[in-house]
């Protein structure tokens, strides 16, 4: 059976849920204007923790191009990051936009004048700062800064947004750059199908399955028969290409429909800072971290308050009847890609065999398997001194699968056919609500926002004989945190608190998180609930001069442990502004008179974040 979807429908709905913007020739493109320009990432893309904001406009690998204003205006906010956007200028239009202009090399002669004496004033390279609103005024096309790589910058190139009145960041491709060349149709590679409560089923299986898409006369769909029962979400691995580069962008606008009815769309022409982190849910930030794709949901998670979502829905409820699903993806530029499949229409042959190491918590369920050669052998779980049979919900001639709703109680131990296995399992944290969690080892503060949904919180303390660390795991590495959890860690071991920190342990590296002591315990803000151990950190950072001249002093800074703190220099007691580029552990002097060579007593102090101090003296 198959369910028409006029083409008409198509169009009204995205023409229905994209953001109107200006059609004039209001804004110039900042790069290079009137002749095409490549990209290196688009508006809302899937970074690993935000949405991507506006453009990052490739620069042919170098730094240095003129950078010109977009529109008439001033510049509104002067910024100077070690990290994040590095040197940055905001621009405030007369139609009440803003400009943003990040990663940039160096600023226009005046306002780097400015810069420098305000960082002189400050006594500090990292800056904000606000000029009057006539003191840079510049006209559209004039040039106010020159690209770069500086702050978190991993390449050359310029970091462009335009953003609305309320600082709402807008999509500039919606702008009508002739610069920016796309004929191309969003690309679809995977599907992926996700019970989303324990009576769902994708082939007979409790879980998450992905499936190739393949296309055949301009439509992706699957190859192989998709069985589906039960509330079910769909989500995607798909990307947009532009035309001259192999870069994979983000797809603005989705839509799904199944049976003829619009269940869920998305268009990112807006998106809020204050809103973020949401990524996290918004993408299935589980599968990402355990080493795959960023797949976009098409269904709205417990605690994902994006306003970008025109039609919503927590999944779709499918019967045994035939289903058709069908997905339309738009760029920027009006480019349409279609996925279209029948499920519950072909018998379903080889039934998935998932992945579980011992056992696996998803979507309050505890979801395991017992490999047997023939017979499965019997299973139940222990809530203390209680015993509980629990029946297979599905068995084959390799394995039998069990789940158990941790709703209905938290099992400490499992007999895998008289093997224990201990769960790990010491508390269900709910959202939205300040909640405590305290063990002879460790104690847990969960703020009202900490988490997005409810956390079945696991922890062991363990110890690494070899390298003598305490280990405090708490495996939940793909569990998003929507805000920090404040954890108090309860140490057995003694420590020097002057020089003894949290580390998060990652493989054979350390990781600096920081932390307070009070009471032979040591308290630190985390988003990540990981394994931690305490370590010291005695060595003092590094300096290591690279050029030393009357007109220009470079060193090569580092700290192998916890990091670089500050820095200061003086030259004959007087403040000397160092610049630094943290990506090459490098700082340089920047004179504020470069008529006034560098002579006389030049002291740099370097420290890290235990309080270890480095000094370098030197008469120039």
């Amino acid at each position: 059976m198959r369910f028409g979807l006029p083409v008409l429908f198509i169009f009204l709905s995205f023409h229905a849920f994209t953001q109107p913007f200006t059609s004039d020739n209001y804004y110039l493109f900042p790069i290079n204007p009137g002749q095409q320009n490549f990209l290196a990432g688009t508006m809302g893309e899937l970074r690993s923790s935000h949405f991507h904001a506006g453009l990052d406009i490739k620069t042919g690998g170098q730094s240095g191009l003129p950078v010109h204003a977009t529109a008439d205006g001033y510049i509104s906010r002067v910024r100077v990051n070690t990290g994040g956007y590095g040197y940055c200028l905001y621009m405030t239009h007369p139609n009440g936009t803003t400009s943003v202009y990040a990663h940039l090399s160096k600023f226009e002669g005046r306002i780097a004048r400015y810069l420098l004496d305000e960082q002189y004033k400050a006594e500090s390279f990292e800056v904000q700062l606000f000029p009057d609103k006539n003191q840079f005024v510049f006209k559209r096309g004039e040039i106010i800064a020159y690209s770069g790589n500086t702050g978190s910058s991993s390449g050359p190139h310029l970091h462009f947004e335009i953003r609305d009145a309320n600082q709402r960041i807008l999509d500039p491709l919606k702008f009508n750059f002739a610069e920016i060349k796309d004929n191309i149709t969003p690309q679809m590679k995977n599907i992926a199908f996700v019970t989303l409560d324990g009576s769902a089923r994708v082939n007979e299986t409790f879980g998450r399955f992905e499936f190739d898409a393949i296309k055949t006369h301009d439509v992706y769909h699957t190859r192989v028969p998709i069985s589906l029962k039960g509330k079910i979400g769909i989500e995607i691995y798909a990307y947009d290409l532009l035309n001259g580069v192999y870069n994979r962008n983000g797809i603005p606008e989705t839509t799904l429909v199944i049976n003829g009815d619009t269940v869920f769309s998305q268009s990112k022409s807006s998106l809020s800072f204050g809103k973020q982190r949401n990524i996290l849910v918004h993408m299935d930030y589980e599968a990402y971290r355990n080493g795959g794709k960023k797949y976009n949901k098409l269904f709205v998670e417990d605690g994902n308050t994006n306003d970008f979502y025109n039609v919503s829905s927590q999944g779709f409820n499918f019967s045994d009847s035939t289903h058709l699903i069908q997905i339309y993806m738009k760029d920027s530029y009006g480019n349409i890609s279609t996925f279209e499949t029948e499920v519950n229409n072909r018998k379903v042959v080889n039934l998935p065999d998932p992945y579980i190491n011992e056992f696996e918590i998803y979507r309050d369920h505890l979801h395991f398997k017992n490999v047997h050669q023939g017979t499965p052998g019997k299973i139940s779980l222990f809530f203390g001194n209680t015993r509980r049979p629990l029946e297979p919900y599905r068995t084959d001639r390799r394995a039998a699968y069990y789940l158990w709703n941790l709703h209905d109680g938290l099992p400490d131990s499992i007999d895998y056919a008289g093997k224990i296995l201990n769960t790990g399992i010491y508390a269900e944290i709910p959202s939205g609500s300040e909640i405590s969690f305290f063990n002879h080892h460790s104690d847990l503060f969960f703020k009202q926002y900490s988490l997005f949904d409810t956390l079945y919180l696991r922890f062991e303390k363990d110890y690494d004989a070899q390298l003598g660390l305490e280990l405090f795991r708490f495996p939940h590495n793909d569990t998003p945190l929507r805000s920090t959890v404040n954890i108090r860690l309860k140490p057995e071991y003694s420590y020097p608190e002057k020089t003894a920190r949290v580390y998060a342990v990652y493989g054979s590296n350390l990781s600096y998180q920081g932390g307070t002591w009070e009471d032979g315990n040591i308290s630190f803000d985390t988003r990540d609930l990981v394994t931690f151990t305490i370590a010291e950190d005695t060595i003092p950072p590094v300096i290591t001069p690279r050029i030393i001249n009357s007109s220009e002093l470079y060193f090569k800074i580092n700290d192998e442990r916890s990091g670089i703190k500050s820095f200061r220099a003086t030259l004959n007691g007087s403040f000397l502004l160092m610049n630094y580029e943290s990506k090459k552990d490098l700082i340089w002097a920047v004179r504020k008179d470069e008529n006034i060579p560098l002579k006389g007593e030049f002291i740099l102090e370097v420290e890290d974040n235990t309080g270890n101090k480095q000094i370098y003296q030197r008469n120039l």
